[in-house]
């Protein structure tokens, strides 16, 4: 006969015992990697790639049942498969697996238009982006001469395109500019941002008034900081004219590195 003071050991045993194995979301979630690149290579089955990553080492992914995958800026008519030199923005576990993927076009060498775009409207801008002449923005088109980002990009232009053609209309690329940084921002001058967003009139920004000018989420700190040059907490006027001329107008040195 079994003691009773062993029946409860075995008992409380079988009910932590599950608890101690069992993986938390945050746990599960944290083995997760984004991998951005080109594609390089695809085997036969077309489920196994080889991916150039943007600092030219080679990662191996691949597709099961479970993955979810997007081709983003194709055509609706188009053949919906990936080949070399399609870009790949793709969230795998730590043997490769897959869990969503996009692939998008290849996109060349970005080429923005020159300081005249920020005086143009958005109907002025969408004739100027659509080389074609096809009345719509491609994938493409939005990268090389709007924004280009391969991780952000892909999901971004597939938000956008809400009919789902592969391309975008001017509601849908009107939809899509509002989000751009460089286009919001000139939308008014470097002093008309820096007073809307001092709320408390002490002539300087502190990071929660920041928020109001940068929308950058998580690395919303660290860009502060950046920008705040002489360390004072705060950012000057003349530190958010530089802030959002660098977006506006292109990055270049700050007085920082110039004073080096």
């Amino acid at each position: 006969m079994i003691p009773f003071a062993m029946i409860q050991s075995v008992s409380w045993l079988a009910f932590f015992l599950p608890l101690a194995v069992a993986k938390s979301p945050a746990e599960s979630k944290e083995k997760k990697s984004v991998i951005v690149g080109t594609i390089q290579a695809i085997d036969s089955s077309g489920q196994r790639f080889e991916i150039r990553l943007e600092d030219r080492s080679i990662q191996s992914i691949h597709l099961d049942s479970s993955s979810k995958v997007y081709f983003v800026g194709l055509l609706a008519t188009a053949e919906k498969k990936p080949k070399n030199g399609f870009g790949v923005k793709a969230t795998c576990d730590p043997s490769g697996l897959v869990t969503t993927v996009s692939f998008t076009p290849p996109v060349g060498q970005p080429s923005m238009l020159g300081e005249r775009r920020l005086s143009m409207t958005e109907q002025e801008l969408f004739r100027q982006v659509d080389r074609d002449s096809s009345q719509s923005i491609s994938y493409v088109e939005f990268s090389q001469y709007v924004y280009f980002s391969a991780k952000h990009g892909p999901d971004s232009f597939r938000k956008a395109d809400i009919d789902g053609d592969g391309v975008l209309n001017l509601t849908e690329f009107i939809s899509a500019l509002a989000k751009v940084s460089w286009w919001r921002l000139s939308r008014k001058t470097p002093n008309d941002w820096f007073l809307e967003a001092d709320k408390n009139r002490d002539r300087g920004l502190d990071v929660e008034e920041f928020k109001h000018i940068c929308p950058s989420g998580n690395h919303i700190d660290n860009i502060f900081k950046r920008s705040d040059e002489d360390g004072s907490g705060h950012l000057s006027a003349e530190e958010i004219t530089t802030y959002i001329r660098d977006l506006t107008h292109g990055k270049k040195k700050t007085r920082r590195k110039n004073r080096k």
